[in-house]
């Protein structure tokens, strides 16, 4: 399914259009080692990148970064029309060595950056016409279709550098979603993740009900409390695979998972891969 490809980190290239007639909600958070972009045609959506909710409506990007935690949802049960592109750095790898003063990447990293959204209605149709231009082109198999492919996706990406500089002199993007208790709960979290953490133990930390911090935290950044937590220790197991040679079941322990077959499961889940296919996929892209 096309849905498996978008996070796949053994594709350095994808693009998919999807039209849906009623509203749809990712299954789970996605991590992976690439970089998105994400355009909204029809329709609004709340969008999770790593601590922060946006609100997403018709003609605004998303720019998410490598190995940032992502997942969307819909706001109602409306129809909805998006295009999502995921390409890894490697993938460009020979035009960035060609003009090595020019960084194309780190901006899809930066928070400020995270959703692009005052943007002219001209800009707009401009983005999402190169955007078509890529899905035409990911039939082409020739070398002529690659170069044109990869030359067209250098080309947006710095055009939506400069379209990211331009939001920021203007006073930076509208549609973040920010609530101080959830902002101060994802503090805690951070820094206990290692432990036993329960939405009853948490609630009783903020001096508020488990009801109330449920929904709130659902409400506030379109994740469950435990999948937010989930993302904190799975971010931290990635670190610990990719940087050590700890065992599977050190690292499970070590991030706060009760059993190694969950954490197998949510890894997973999250990135394609089982942690033992993830340390050897990326063992062999490191040499």
């Amino acid at each position: 399914m096309a849905s498996e490809y978008t996070y796949s980190p053994r594709m350095d290239f994808f693009i998919e259009r999807v039209d849906r007639a009623t509203g749809f909600e990712m299954p789970c958070f996605h991590i992976h080692h690439k970089y998105e972009i994400y355009y909204e045609i029809e329709g609004t959506r709340r969008y999770f990148i790593e601590d922060a909710a946006y609100i997403v409506n018709a003609g605004s990007v998303v720019l998410i970064g490598d190995n940032q935690i992502h997942k969307t949802a819909s706001v109602g049960d409306t129809p909805s029309s998006r295009i999502v592109l995921n390409f890894s750095a490697e993938y460009l790898g020979k035009i960035a060595e060609i003009f090595p003063e020019v960084d194309f990447f780190s901006f899809l990293s930066e928070e400020h950056n995270h959703l692009l959204s005052n943007i002219t209605v001209k800009q707009q149709n401009h983005i999402y016409s190169m955007l078509q231009q890529l899905l035409e082109l990911q039939e082409q198999t020739s070398a002529e279709g690659e170069a044109v492919r990869k030359m067209l996706l250098a080309t947006l990406l710095l055009e939506l550098k400069d379209l990211c500089k331009q939001q920021q002199a203007q006073g930076g993007e509208s549609g973040r979603v920010s609530n101080h208790i959830v902002e101060q709960i994802q503090t805690y979290i951070a820094e206990h993740y290692a432990e036993k953490l329960t939405l009853t133990g948490i609630a009783s930390q903020f001096y508020i009900s488990p009801y109330y911090l449920s929904r709130l935290f659902k409400k506030s950044i379109n994740l469950s409390l435990i999948e937010y937590i989930n993302g904190v220790r799975i971010k931290a197991a990635q670190n610990l695979i990719e940087k050590t040679n700890e065992s599977i079941s050190d690292i499970s322990e070590k991030t706060g998972f009760l059993t190694t077959a969950h954490f197998r499961r949510v890894f997973k889940d999250a990135t394609g891969l089982s942690p033992q296919q993830y340390r050897q996929y990326y063992k062999r892209l490191s040499k």
